[in-house]
């Protein structure tokens, strides 16, 4: 049982095992559940691309207020598996995860599945996967676990309460709530700042509850609000920690069909009536031409 080592109320130390997680973290088995409401988490990417454009041109909300734009916002990310009609306001996902650090990760999900060996990338399902390029074999390729593994950035946009040792399935965790930073006048944007979009898509919100876990510094939990309504949730529960595991969870599933992206191209233009050996595949803009034409 790991022991919890920081005093009670000290913020800096708790920036520092955040910004430092997964720590000594080796592998991790867990149920990944993520629950969204659609129209919420649409306006809070709205405001965060907003808040974004804001600070890149010298001035700024922090994302808070309301302002003039495009309502609509970002599409929504859509968790696998997710537990909902076609038209549904609110999603729920549950998904197994094993995760082998720093880079070898698999999440299960109804119907789907991505795994990754560390080199290469699959998704799909249990019968048919499509290897990706190898740079999408990153563990935040794997979608919200790679925001709940490596969390500092998020932390470190937000302004934060005193944290509170709690409890999360046994294990001690450090409880905080926070709301956006507002950056100093004259801050220009920085390179962290952008790359952690990818964190406010999985972990969506404007004002955070956050659960971090004590010995490790991940997320075991997070509750994103708006406007003091609850826009997402995401948490880790049935957690193993440290134990081995086997190659084989990194593998396509046996028997499974593994086609290669171009195999994947190639059969959807066709299908759309294109040659595809007129398009080169390898040539994003003539892809992206090819099926608009066709669409």
């Amino acid at each position: 049982m790991p022991t919890v080592e920081l005093a009670m109320g000290r913020k800096g130390d708790l920036l520092a095992l955040v910004d430092g997680a997964p720590g000594g973290l080796r592998t991790l088995q867990a149920a990944l559940t993520t629950w969204s409401h659609r129209v919420l988490v649409a306006e809070v990417l709205r405001r965060s691309d907003l808040a974004a454009a804001e600070a890149d041109a010298g001035v700024g909300n922090g994302g808070r207020g309301e302002s003039d734009g495009d309502a609509g916002g970002p599409p929504v990310l859509r968790p696998a598996g997710a537990l909902e009609a076609p038209d549904a306001t609110e999603s729920l996902a549950t998904a197994y995860v094993v995760v082998s650090l720093p880079d070898r990760w698999r999440v299960v999900g109804r119907g789907h599945l991505a795994v990754s060996d560390g080199r290469r990338s699959w998704a799909g399902t249990s019968t048919l996967v499509t290897e990706r390029e190898a740079t999408r074999s990153a563990i935040f390729d794997a979608g919200a676990i790679g925001a709940c593994l490596y969390p500092g950035t998020l932390l470190r946009r937000l302004d934060f309460g005193e944290p509170e040792v709690r409890d999360v399935e046994g294990r001690p965790v450090w409880y905080v709530e926070g709301g956006p930073r507002r950056p100093a006048p004259g801050a220009t944007p920085t390179k962290a700042r952008r790359v952690d979009l990818r964190l406010q898509r999985e972990l969506v919100g404007i004002d955070h509850r956050i659960w971090f876990d004590a010995d490790t510094g991940i997320v075991l939990r997070h509750e994103g609000f708006v406007d003091g309504e609850p826009c997402s949730t995401t948490s880790l529960t049935d957690l193993v920690f440290g134990e081995p595991v086997s190659d084989a969870e990194f593998r396509p599933p046996p028997g499974a069909v593994v086609r290669s992206r171009h195999e994947l191209l190639r059969d959807h233009l066709a299908a759309m009536g294109i040659d595809p050996d007129t398009v080169d595949l390898d040539d994003p803009a003539q892809v992206r031409e090819a099926l608009r034409q066709g669409g």
